[in-house]
């Protein structure tokens, strides 16, 4: 008797498992149903994925923007895709990108307070900016002729520039230091109390002139608060620590890897585009005097040269997500409340519609009135664009063009005998070179 009830008991149990299982799965399989249903009428068109963790398998790992690429051409410049629990509206064309990038129905962030400022004026109106970069790169600089060097743009420099453009610290040759274990990623992690921790020494010093970009800011903010002036933009800490982040970002990691590419790839696979950035450093600035970053503006090849690795390089892939705060369009597009939006730019670069041979390295496509001016499209974003721009852009800008016009004006660069030049990327947060070959710089103090 006590046998039948036990196997009775364990018959129920099991019979009872079963049920809740089947009905789970059940549940799962129609919820999922009607989300794709529901996907395919209102959405814009893309491809099946899997339950619960969508199209991400299909996804090949720190390639994502290739595979994006591809179903652009499948699906058209305007897809969804699941991934995992979020619905994905990736844009692939510039007219539907613009219309994205200065959407306020998609922010991702707090608006950085950048323009309009005298934060503004110090970041790209103080020689005084360009004067400590070029002093830092003339100490660093030295150190790239004394034998083969797999680091030309050494990361430690690029950090200390940007900590000491923000927050004056003093330049000793790359001895800014965050407090974090050996990584970038670790760094980032680390710079929020890091820079809480220089603003609050700002504040306590109260300086009446500003040195660097948290006096500026706080100036501002102290006037905007005195003169009860009102703003769309946040303007407290909170914002001036996510804007000095960002600052951050666009020109320490950013900036290095641009550089990488720039000078181990480019000017060493074309060395032609070498001699011509030689040639306008002869005839603008000469061998004596140190770059300064208003020589640009007669330096088109050179500007020219440095759109054409931000095009070609495009470190960038795709945009961080922005996040759709309310049901809206893209272009005929419906794109739901919450749903993630993001742009690949690497579709958007090598458009044939925008650049004549797309897959070509050719910095002359940027050059107008006879190879005299050289024109930035609004189509090349290398840094994003619109409200959620990164507001480290113009540091970036200043960066790259002293240190890049300042090692061609002093040294021929090749590769290592033997060694071999390869573009193959790795991506992760950024596009980078997967392997640097030792690079030979020669001195030369004349044109030749």
């Amino acid at each position: 008797m006590f046998l039948l009830l036990l196997l009775s008991n364990n018959f129920i149990s099991s019979q009872l498992f079963y049920n809740i299982s089947t009905g789970l799965i059940a549940f799962c399989c129609v919820t999922y149903l009607i989300t794709t249903i529901k996907r395919l009428l209102t959405l814009p068109p893309g491809p099946w994925g899997l339950p619960f963790v969508g199209y991400l398998p299909f996804l090949e790992k720190n390639n994502e923007y290739k595979d994006l690429d591809r179903l652009a051409k499948k699906y058209g410049p305007v897809y969804s895709l699941s991934m995992g629990k979020d619905t994905v509206i990736v844009v692939n064309d510039w007219n539907h990108a613009k219309e994205v990038l200065k959407n306020d129905d998609l922010l991702a962030r707090p608006e950085a307070y950048v323009a309009g400022s005298p934060v503004v004026s110090f970041i790209f109106g103080k020689s005084s900016f360009d004067d400590k970069i070029i002093e830092e790169i003339e100490k660093f600089l030295p150190k790239l002729g004394k034998g083969p060097v797999d680091d030309p743009v050494k990361q430690t420099l690029i950090d200390s520039l940007m900590i000491a453009a923000q927050m004056g610290s003093q330049f000793t040759d790359g001895s800014v230091e965050i407090e974090a274990p050996v990584g970038y990623q670790e760094k980032l992690k680390a710079l929020p109390k890091y820079m809480q921790n220089e603003i609050d020494q700002h504040k306590k010093k109260q300086s009446k002139e500003f040195d660097d970009y948290i006096d500026g800011y706080l100036q501002e903010q102290k006037k905007r608060k005195n003169n009860d002036l009102n703003s769309n933009v946040p303007f407290d800490e909170e914002t001036l620590q996510a804007n000095m982040v960002s600052v951050y970002q666009a020109g320490s990691e950013t900036v290095s890897t641009t550089l990488t590419w720039a000078i181990i790839l480019y000017l060493v696979k074309y060395p032609e585009y070498y001699e011509k950035i030689r040639g306008e450093i002869a005839s603008v600035i000469g061998f004596e005097r140190l770059p300064d970053y208003s020589d640009r503006n007669q330096m088109p090849m050179t500007m020219s040269f440095i759109y054409e690795v931000h095009r070609a390089a495009l470190i960038l892939g795709v945009n961080l997500f922005r996040a759709a705060t309310c049901d809206l369009k893209v272009g005929n597009f419906s794109v739901p409340k919450g749903a993630a939006v993001i742009v690949n730019f690497w579709t958007i670069n090598h458009d044939p519609f925008l650049y004549i041979k797309p897959d070509e390295f050719d910095p002359s496509r940027f050059l107008t009135d006879h190879g005299t001016k050289a024109v930035k499209p609004p189509f090349l974003t290398p840094f994003s664009k619109g409200k959620r721009g990164c507001p480290g852009e113009g540091f970036a800008n200043i960066e790259i063009f002293l240190y890049l016009v300042s090692i061609v004006q002093r040294y021929k660069i090749e590769c290592e005998p033997g060694s071999i030049l390869s573009f193959e990327a790795h991506y992760s947060t950024i596009r980078k070179p997967k392997s640097i070959p030792p690079l030979i710089f020669t001195k030369i103090s004349e044109k030749t």
